[in-house]
């Protein structure tokens, strides 16, 4: 006789129980519902809450797949209170997952203070892998993946924004940024006016119905933005500084001091850098492109 039970179960259960007392970091998909796995749906089915960021949109993300849950609302303001609730009931037994807003929690989202924690009490914490734009950007991008440097969020002040991007001059890895449509252009401006122009992976919308998948420079990918409205999350991957250009950023920082102080005697580039040659031991060619360098 067929066991109706297994008859009914649904397509996505992988017979995974929720462990008491245990934290699950879940994975969601970016955009395409397709990409969800069957391991997350079976344990966001069987968890006794879910935290998130979003309750409305946790929602109508489980919605869409006939789940029902108990959501906790686990935002960046607020999160040492929530978090206290969410742990104690993990310490009396309870499971509970936690999502992003989309992809791989714990990522530019304050999931990673819960998990800390979790781990500071003792708490199990087992990651339920899947979607995630950075992995999904980089796998498409083309360009140096061997080595780089997730950085996220920038900041949203253009003074703060440009101080950060000029402690990125020196960095040799491709970066890796995720940015709102509405500030691309500000951020890929002034990646331009720091940087130079370099290549650029632009990710936009990835595994949506309008997903943009572009490499090309900054110089004209600042133009496109400039004249056309983007929209939708975008990620941004950008490669790093040459190894000279690296090098001749360093030698700045090493005779910042002196071109400082001959600056501040009124001199100008051409001066100081005759000054560097003579007494710091340099070839003329190396004191000025130092010397232009400061001065700009």
């Amino acid at each position: 006789m067929n066991d109706i039970s297994a008859v009914h179960k649904r397509w996505w259960d992988t017979g995974e129980e929720a462990a008491a007392g245990t934290l699950y970091m879940v994975a969601v998909p970016i955009g395409n519902l397709g990409d969800f796995s069957a391991r997350a749906l079976t344990i966001l089915s069987k968890v006794d809450l879910v935290a998130c960021e979003e309750v409305q949109a946790a929602k109508r993300l489980f919605n869409s797949q006939n789940i029902t849950s108990h959501f906790v609302s686990y935002r960046e303001s607020g999160r040492d209170s929530a978090g206290e609730r969410i742990v104690q009931e993990l310490l009396n037994g309870k499971s509970a997952a936690y999502i992003s807003g989309a992809g791989t929690p714990a990522v530019s989202d304050p999931g990673r203070d819960l998990a800390a924690r979790c781990h500071q009490n003792g708490v199990r914490v087992v990651p339920v892998p899947g979607p995630s734009a950075l992995a999904a950007a980089l796998s498409c991008a083309g360009l140096p993946c061997r080595r780089f440097a997730f950085e996220g969020f920038l900041p949203r002040q253009s003074g703060e924004r440009r101080r950060y991007l000029e402690q990125l001059a020196r960095e040799e890895r491709t970066m890796v940024f995720y940015e709102a449509p509405h500030r691309l252009l500000e951020t890929v401006t002034e990646m331009l006016a720091v940087w130079g122009d370099r290549q650029v992976f632009l990710g936009r919308e990835l595994t949506k119905k309008f997903e943009q998948c572009w490499l090309t420079d900054l110089q004209a990918l600042t133009a496109h933005v400039q004249r056309t409205e983007v929209r939708g999350e975008c990620v941004l991957i950008v490669t790093g500084a040459e190894q000279k250009e690296a090098e001749e950023e360093s030698a700045v920082e090493r005779y910042k001091a002196d071109l400082e102080f001959l600056e501040g005697l009124g001199l100008g580039a051409k001066a100081s850098a005759e000054i560097l040659s003579r007494f710091r031991n340099l070839p003329r060619n190396s004191a000025k492109r130092l010397a232009l360098s400061f001065f700009q």
